[in-house]
């Protein structure tokens, strides 16, 4: 399973819904299963002052993210 190694945000499931849900077929309509995946990325990040190459969301990635990484000692 995708998991953000960051926060833990991890795949959902749901259903696709036919397009004829309106009316009394509201409750028959046709479900069948589906997977929304999670928004992951790779990228360099900063936790606790330590630069670390992660598997992160997309908005973990927004907040935590390097924009360049200085080779000074």
């Amino acid at each position: 399973m995708r998991v953000c190694e960051v926060c833990g945000k991890g795949n959902q499931r749901g259903h696709n819904i036919r397009h004829t849900h309106t009316g009394q077929w509201e409750k028959r309509a046709s479900k069948t299963p589906r997977i929304f995946w999670a928004n992951l990325q790779k990228g360099k990040v900063l936790i606790n002052g330590v630069v670390k190459s992660v598997r992160a969301c997309a908005s973990c990635l927004a907040k935590f993210k390097i924009k360049h990484v200085s080779t000074k000692n």
